[in-house]
């Protein structure tokens, strides 16, 4: 007996080609990257704007502001998600209160500066009885409103859960909490990585704000290095670099996370 075979057309899906856009894409990029050597690079070589990058004491010195960086960057990335987590879970609580509450916070704080939030953190909490330095309100303020722009990523992955998860898990007699936290709550992470990622590597270069109260991160560092030696653009370039590759990191994770979770 003969098996026939037919292909339905309407089957047929057509991927999108992103060859050409990949194409462009890298090519400007490249080119970016020749523009900034040919601006920046060879004639800082050729007025000796360089040689101070020879001293290990210039570098020693910039390496004090990236660990600034660096520290503050984690502790607000662990607390943002933290309190990310909960002000998304507030604003979809039935409650009205928690949920006026929540959309309140995260609505004011998104419409206000980062930079205002730091400097207010280390100003106005004092006038509370809180005292902090530099470094925490720092802290406090990328805390306060990376949070509050989380909140509203992770609401968005909460709310693209199909409801009958919801249902399924009620009807096996799960409580509310448990829902959330076990079933719910992993899915919605997992869905807005990419967005959750994109976040967070703008808080890492948010931390050069924190300026305004004086703290010494890595941009301030190259801010008192270029004062001193008059070299702007060939300082400022090795400071984008350093943010570079620590947004990259983050990044390459991200996508080992998006990897992983498609398999």
């Amino acid at each position: 007996m003969a098996v026939e075979i037919t292909t339905n057309p309407l089957k047929v899906q057509h991927r999108p080609n992103f060859f050409s856009l990949n194409l462009l894409t890298t090519f400007i990029g490249w080119l970016v990257m020749a523009l900034l050597v040919w601006w920046i690079v060879i004639p800082a070589i050729f007025n000796g704007r360089w040689q101070i990058f020879q001293e290990i004491a210039i570098w020693e010195f910039l390496a004090q502001g990236l660990w600034v960086t660096v520290r503050v960057a984690f502790f607000a990335i662990i607390f943002s998600l933290i309190f990310g987590v909960i002000l998304a879970l507030g604003r979809l609580s039935n409650k009205r209160i928690t949920s006026f509450s929540a959309t309140s916070y995260i609505e004011i704080t998104r419409a206000t500066p980062s930079y205002l939030i730091i400097f207010y953190a280390f100003i106005g909490l004092p006038k509370l009885g809180i005292k902090l330095d530099s470094f925490w309100a720092a802290i406090v303020g990328l805390t306060i409103y990376t949070s509050a722009v989380l909140a509203e990523i992770i609401r968005a992955g909460i709310l693209s859960v199909d409801k009958g998860q919801f249902e399924a898990a009620y009807s096996l007699g799960l409580a509310p909490f448990s829902t959330m936290s076990a079933i719910v709550l992993p899915q919605a992470l997992r869905r807005m990585v990419p967005a959750i990622v994109s976040q967070l590597i703008t808080l890492i270069k948010d931390t050069s704000l924190a300026y305004v109260v004086a703290l010494q991160e890595l941009t301030s560092q190259g801010r008192a290095v270029y004062q001193k030696y008059g070299n702007v653009l060939e300082t400022m370039f090795v400071i984008t670099i350093l943010y570079f590759i620590i947004c990259y990191i983050l990044s390459v994770i991200s996508r080992r996370l998006e990897i992983k979770e498609s398999h």
